[in-house]
């Protein structure tokens, strides 16, 4: 799993949301500004035309930006008029492009998109000829190869017998096969937790069938993909692939959770997580990303519970399937698996 934010940054964000969705009243004012455009949004805010009703939340909202400090990533601001003017921030590692958006509703979906489970994903597209490699950071390409080999296409006559051409072809089809896995080799294959194969006829599976086993396991056949699909029929298909992937992989997180009940290496209370924890006994933390922190403290205890996890290595993982969420529920909000029996 690769979150576009740390653990810990990730929960506070995710309750900053909940929090936002459960308590602004309407009209809110919302702004979005990254490090190093502030005074941009200041004067932004000063020069627009302004509604009376959120008159006294921009004022109050120019006079946070104007004192805040040098930071980086971006500040996020919510605005809205009850009896009082109340005014929430948070901060965030992300950066963010410049919003300013008076609504009904508080505008979080930017913060939405940055709560995104990203996976490092490698596409491959490939006929008899040619392959196309890409390697995706969550929706950026950092990486990208084009490779074309010669493969003869078809037999001709007065040429070789069909038995010999067949042979050459299949020589020339394996050669291109080897540059496509030779050029793997440039890439973060290690690091690489999907790999998208896709393409028109059988190339994709005789492909498949000369994978290494290690990179087989970790590879999706995709249909509907050619050599001449578009950024937007890729990235729609990835989208769906990885969604898809992303319930198998909290699906078995939850198959685990069962196992591990039935040999007593479950926990589910706050506070016997964060003591195990300090043993190293923990394995794998499951947080429900619908946990609706009720006090300061719990969500200040949470929080520790990520940092004691990141210092002992133990894995964070948030549960954000609607189905597997059901599940989790029936045991707790946080789970934890354990190595082995703490107490």
């Amino acid at each position: 799993m690769k979150n576009i934010l740390p653990p810990k940054e990730w929960c506070q964000v995710n309750c900053f949301i909940k929090e936002i969705r459960g308590t602004y009243h309407s009209p809110v004012v919302s702004v979005y500004v990254p490090s190093g455009k502030v005074d941009d949004m200041i004067k932004t805010l000063e020069e627009t035309e302004r509604e009376s009703a959120v008159e006294k939340v921009e004022t109050a909202i120019i006079k946070e930006l104007g004192n805040l400090k040098a930071f980086t990533g971006s500040v996020c601001i919510f605005g809205w008029k009850e009896e009082m003017v109340v005014v929430k921030n948070i901060f965030t590692s992300s950066i963010i492009p410049p919003v300013y958006v008076v609504d009904n509703e508080p505008f979080v979906e930017p913060l939405c998109d940055i709560l995104e489970i990203m996976y490092d994903t490698l596409l491959v597209i490939l006929d008899y000829k040619t392959a196309i490699l890409r390697y995706y950071k969550g929706c950026d390409v950092i990486r990208q190869k084009k490779i074309k080999s010669y493969v003869r296409a078809r037999h001709s006559k007065g040429g070789w017998s069909q038995k010999r051409f067949s042979r050459i072809r299949d020589m020339q089809i394996s050669r291109h096969f080897d540059s496509i896995a030779d050029e793997l080799k440039n890439f973060d294959i290690k690091n690489i937790e999907v790999i998208l194969v896709g393409g028109p006829g059988n190339a994709k599976k005789e492909f498949l069938r000369e994978s290494r086993k290690d990179r087989a396991d970790r590879t999706i056949m995709v249909e509907g993909l050619d050599l001449s699909s578009s950024d937007e029929e890729i990235n729609t298909t990835i989208i769906s692939q990885l969604d898809k992937f992303r319930k198998q992989v909290e699906s078995r997180q939850l198959t685990k959770v069962e196992e591990s009940i039935k040999k007593g290496l479950i926990l589910t209370e706050n506070q016997e997580i964060c003591a195990a924890l300090k043993t190293g006994a923990v394995d794998t933390i499951l947080i429900a990303s619908d946990y609706y922190v009720t006090t300061p403290e719990e969500k200040e205890r949470i929080l520790k519970m990520i940092e004691a996890a990141e210092v002992s290595a133990a894995e964070i993982e948030f549960i954000t399937d609607k189905d597997i969420l059901k599940k989790l529920h029936r045991y707790e909000n946080v789970v934890a698996l354990l190595r082995y029996s703490p107490f």
